[in-house]
């Protein structure tokens, strides 16, 4: 395959997919005809050339994969389409977010120990919204819920991994930006693999009933849009 057959192939192959894709992936639906460093050559390649001529988009590393992505300015344009929905998360629902990205796994006590109120309500939210999943048990009493930030939270965020999440001396300069973040709201149930449930390793199984009934009226309420 010449290198423009290359460039062409991965680009297409990214236009079209709705999720990240690993070079692995992108090598396997290109018949096996070149390896991932080839990918990510051609990405780059590709990447450049996107500037160059002032394209909008990029191809951006989310998660383990690539994906085509609007660049950030552009944004308001795309959210004006009726196929995009959004889900705005409150300040108390990012707050327990970020403390369970920063501190994972972490329980709800341990949430609600630093956020100072009863954070079942967004606790709840977070799962309901697949951003953050059981990844295990505690070896305690009672043996509560350890959780953690899921595969689609770094799709969501931009991120490739959790060692890139900010600073937290980085948030602070930016704290009273906005009350509300508004992000793209997952659709496809079934795009999550098994795995996005299960344990992480050397932790007790999320084997157990899950933690105590969840009153809508706690903790504020979040708006779905």
């Amino acid at each position: 395959m010449s290198d423009k057959e290359l460039l062409e192939a991965v680009e297409t192959i990214l236009f079209t997919t709705p999720k990240p894709l690993p070079p692995r992936k992108i090598v396997e639906l290109s018949g096996d005809r070149f390896s991932s460093k080839e990918i990510r050559d051609a990405i780059k390649n590709l990447n450049r050339q996107f500037e160059k001529t002032g394209r909008v988009f990029r191809i951006e590393a989310v998660g383990d994969g690539f994906q085509m992505r609007t660049l950030t300015e552009f944004g308001r344009w795309v959210q004006k389409l009726e196929t995009v929905k959004t889900i705005k998360l409150s300040m108390a629902t990012m707050e327990t977010l970020s403390i369970i990205a920063y501190k994972q796994p972490v329980t709800r006590a341990g949430i609600e120990f630093i956020r100072g109120v009863d954070s079942s309500h967004t606790v709840r939210r977070l799962m309901q919204q697949k951003l953050i999943r059981i990844v295990g048990r505690e070896m305690i009493p009672g043996r509560p819920s350890l959780y953690g930030t899921t595969k689609y939270f770094l799709e969501i965020f931009g991120l490739t991994h959790l060692k890139h999440l900010p600073a937290l001396a980085e948030l602070e300069k930016e704290e009273s930006a906005s009350e509300q973040l508004e992000i793209p709201l997952e659709e496809d149930e079934e795009s999550f693999s098994d795995s996005a449930l299960e344990p992480a390793s050397g932790l007790i199984g999320a084997d157990e009933p899950p933690d105590d009934p969840i009153k809508d009226d706690q903790d504020g309420e979040e708006e779905i849009t």
